[in-house]
């Protein structure tokens, strides 16, 4: 079939079909390139950044192909991760559904079961460092799954976005060089450095100026190997606890039961107590510190209804959801749990789990 034009002239109908595609497809082109082309230029201080950045690094020498692999695969600010910082589960949810979902009793069998196919090692570990079995095993656990969990954000990448976020851009820059200089020096290679969405490393997530601090070789094998020796991932989780004071005369606290009037009984006079050493007080949040004997006067009982331990050392109190009447008293080890993830609710979580793995 033909269509007759203004001039006269006849046009097979499939011709102007396949004339107005190609119209309609140089249009769509011209569209994506000016999308592509606005997007450009609405990171053009990211990129400016970046290229700052990238300077910074090659001034501390870090060497160019590190460089390249490094920045190669780095995209514009990814506002998942960012949405993710600002909604962390230790803020938003309650102490009850946080607990709740991560004391998992497939964590805890499975932690008991890995308990005693590690045995060795965690007992060679525990008497070198100085730090129980059971919180090694809890920490790694709780970060990883007990090392199952996929780590599959590329790490610069991550710290690129969080060091370009200004809530915390100062952190995580000091983190991303710090990741280059660990790839720099030869280990870990650059596929290993996939990371939780906040940039953690390894079975033991650990940051990488903790890497850098605290990564330790208990198996001898010339590598900081947080990613594949279970024997290098309970040596560096345990010389971070001995690093920050851990005490293995003492556990990290206990569930209690509020005396008669409930929490806020508690509460008032929260001004006077003891001192508790450096790395507690710089908690503030946790309020006064007194005596363990003191809060056994208070009325305070253990969860179900016995006294408190006897002993002489400096305890904080913690109230759970508001209104509850939930609670626990903590210890100094509590305080070394809070450096590794400065949030009460983790800190219980890694506590009560240790719990459940107690020989």
């Amino acid at each position: 079939m033909t269509l007759k034009m203004p001039n006269g002239v006849c046009r097979p109908r499939h011709l102007l079909s396949v004339r107005l595609k190609a119209v309609v497809t140089a249009l769509l082109l011209l569209l994506a390139g000016a999308t592509w082309a606005q997007a450009e230029e609405d990171n053009s201080d990211f990129y400016q950044w970046l290229d700052a950045l990238r300077a910074e690094a090659a001034q501390k020498g870090i060497s160019e192909s590190t460089l390249e692999q490094a920045f190669a695969g780095i995209t514009p600010p990814v506002k998942r991760i960012i949405k993710n910082d600002r909604s962390q589960a230790e803020v938003v949810e309650t102490y009850d559904g946080y607990l709740s979902r991560r004391l998992s009793d497939w964590k805890k069998t499975t932690g008991r079961k890995l308990a005693d196919e590690h045995e060795q090692v965690l007992k060679q570990v525990s008497e070198h460092y100085g730090v129980q079995p059971r919180f090694l095993l809890a920490i790694w656990g709780m970060e990883t799954n007990y090392g199952t969990f996929p780590l599959k954000e590329s790490a610069f990448n991550v710290l690129a976005t969080l060091a370009y976020d200004k809530r915390r851009g100062a952190y995580f820059r000091k983190e991303f060089l710090a990741a280059l200089e660990m790839v720099d020096s030869g280990f870990p290679t650059m596929a290993e450095m996939k990371s939780s969405w906040a940039g953690a490393l390894g079975q033991s997530q650990f940051m990488p100026t903790s890497y850098q601090s605290y990564a330790q070789d208990f198996d001898g094998d010339g590598k900081k190997d947080i990613w594949g020796s279970e024997a290098d991932v309970f040596a560096s989780i345990a010389y971070y606890f001995n690093s920050r004071g851990w005490r293995d005369d003492q556990t990290w606290g206990r569930a209690i039961r509020f005396p008669p009037g409930g929490e806020a009984a508690l509460m008032a006079d929260q001004d006077r107590g003891v001192t508790p050493d450096a790395d507690c007080k710089r908690f503030k949040s946790l309020g006064a510190w007194r005596d363990l004997r003191k809060w056994q006067e208070l009325g305070v009982r253990r969860a179900d209804g016995s006294d408190l331990p006897d002993v002489s050392i400096p305890a904080a109190l913690i109230v759970a959801d508001k209104g509850d009447n939930r609670g626990y008293v903590v210890y100094r080890n509590f305080c070394t749990l809070m450096s590794f993830n400065p949030a009460f609710k983790y800190a219980l979580s890694i506590g009560l789990l240790s719990d459940e793995l107690q020989d």
